[in-house]
Formats: C-alpha cells, structure tokens, sequence
C-alpha cells in the first residue's frame, strides 16, 4: 500500500510539474508576441507619422492610440519632407501579463528633429506603455495607451 501511495505521489508530482512548465510556457510565448507586436506596430507609426489610413493593425488598434505611438512629436503625416530627423528610435518593449487576458508593453522612445528654416531641435524622451486585452474572439487588443510627460 505504501509503494502505491508512493507511486501515486510521483505521478501527480510529475503531472503538476508538467501543467506548471505549460502555463509558464505559454506565458513567456505571449509576452514575446505582444512585445514583438508592439515594436512593430510602433514602427509603423513612426515610419507613417501616425497616418492611420496606411497601418495595417487598424483591427487591433485604435486610431487615436496608433497616431500617439508616433514618436516624432508635432510632426504630422504632410510634414515628414520638411524636417531632418536628428535622432529616433525605440527599445524593444518588455511585457507583463498582468492576468490571463491583460498585459502592458513597456518601452522607451526617443525622437529629435529639426524643421525646415529653424535652428533648433524639437523632440524628446519618454517611455510609454501599452496596453493589451484579450477579446472574445481570442485577439489581443489594443485597450490603451499611457504617454507620461
């Protein structure tokens, strides 16, 4: 009977052990999609200069959320030709799954530029987030944007 119990202990040890490494599993997949999903998504709103009408993630996010991950700050879409572009970039977010259906995107951005006819550069740094949910239809959403001072 000992030998049973024993046995039997093993068995839910290992099977405990195996659903826990799933769920981890699963989790580190989902933050590397988001993350991955974030930097592009803020990519092209850079590379657009938050033109909506161009994303190709308008199912996922908002229009108003996708013109602010723009990281060139005061540059409209009809104004990209008349600037030099100083510096810009963006780190590759870093997210946390907050529950089985949010999680944020963490990251830093940075962009300088200089508009035709001035001699100063306009831009600066921040580090904002986003913010994810998992809809019924099980997609990962865009629910919010948080662009701090």
């Amino acid at each position: 009977m000992r030998k049973y119990i024993k046995f039997l202990g093993i068995i839910l040890g290992i099977i405990a052990i195996i659903i826990i490494g799933v769920y981890i599993y699963n989790q580190i997949k989902i933050s590397n999609y988001l993350s991955d999903l974030t930097y592009d998504i803020v990519q092209e709103s850079y590379d657009n200069c938050g033109d909506y009408s161009k994303s190709k993630y308008q199912d996922i996010v908002p229009e108003n959320i996708y013109s602010s991950m723009n990281y060139l700050l005061g540059i409209d879409k009809n104004e990209r030709n008349n600037i030099r572009i100083v510096k810009a970039y963006h780190t590759t977010p870093i997210t946390l799954i907050l529950s089985g259906i949010t999680a944020k995107s963490l990251y830093t951005a940075e962009g300088y530029y200089i508009r035709e006819n001035e001699d100063h550069e306009t831009g600066g740094k921040f580090s904002p987030t986003v913010y994810w949910k998992l809809d019924d239809d099980n997609v990962w959403r865009v629910s919010d944007f948080d662009f701090p001072p």
